[in-house]
């Protein structure tokens, strides 16, 4: 990274390596696609919008409380970006 990009960068990113700012990324998908199944026809910003629809089905039914392939890979997904805690807290109580 050169002088010039660096200060451009907020604090926070300062020393993040590639890898970090990586599950960065991926946290803002699941964070978006979250929304999505939240709020539908929430306006997405535009660099995560075509990931996060992509992951929405995925997360949908993880949020459903469902026990299948789709659930499954939001759980996985999640746990890679290190956001499990934070997808697992969304799960609609049912009753």
């Amino acid at each position: 990274m050169s002088d010039d990009t660096l200060a451009n960068q907020p604090p926070c990113r300062v020393g993040a390596t590639a890898e970090d700012l990586a599950r960065e990324a991926d946290r803002a998908v699941l964070y978006g696609a979250i929304l999505a199944a939240q709020r539908p026809g929430v306006r997405l910003k535009p660099n995560i919008a075509a990931a996060a629809t992509a992951l929405l089905p995925a997360v949908q039914s993880f949020l459903a409380g469902n026990d299948d392939e789709q659930a499954a890979y939001a759980r996985s997904y999640a746990q890679a970006c290190g956001a499990e805690a934070f997808l697992l807290s969304k799960i609609r109580v049912k009753g």
